[in-house]
């Protein structure tokens, strides 16, 4: 796949987007909502042809959402080739379906398009806002609290000026996290 970054800043060209901004820009889009702004990122490439890339984006965006187990709450879909061209609306729709966007949003996504004459396939990348964090936050949060009442590695922090006023601040952004995703993804 190629690279999202480089390949944001070449279709912020396109959009008219200073390169500077062409990251927040897309911040923006995935995670509007500040209490929610984690997300994945995917791509696919070395198709040749807009109908394969969408089969084997939509494989990829159903693996991130579990398939249908998780709610994406936004998202970004570029689709790069030497044409420039847009996916059609049968390409968009299996996207939006795979994604499973919460019910809410009434515009969960934004499909990009870029070309270039170094890229001789057509290839996609995607940067989903999806609650499937969720397990890996909860997991992570459970094991450093595990840790944290054994009191293991404790004294390093605490060296370096961590209390533990600061470890119980983190396990309460977690949590506050999962329940955020949980709510906005109903």
């Amino acid at each position: 796949p190629i690279n999202i970054l480089q390949e944001i800043v070449v279709i912020s060209d396109n959009k008219q987007v200073p390169h500077r901004q062409a990251l927040w820009e897309v911040v923006k889009s995935v995670a509007a909502i500040p209490a929610v702004k984690i997300c994945s990122v995917g791509g696919v490439g070395g198709m040749r042809s807009s109908l394969e890339v969408v089969d084997k984006a939509v494989r990829a965006v159903k693996q991130r959402t579990g398939f249908g187990k998780y709610r994406s709450l936004g998202g970004i879909f570029c689709t790069y080739n030497t044409s420039s061209q847009l996916l059609d609306e049968s390409g968009e729709s299996k996207i939006r379906k795979a994604c499973n966007f919460a019910p809410w949003n009434p515009f969960p996504i934004d499909f990009w398009s870029g070309s270039s004459k170094q890229q001789l396939v057509t290839a996609s990348s995607f940067i989903l806002n999806c609650s499937s964090v969720c397990n890996s936050l909860v997991t992570e949060c459970d094991n450093a609290m595990l840790k944290y009442h054994a009191g293991a590695y404790l004294h390093w922090f605490e060296k370096h000026g961590t209390g533990k006023e600061e470890f119980l601040a983190a396990f309460q952004t977690c949590n506050d996290i999962v329940n955020n995703y949980n709510h906005f993804c109903t």
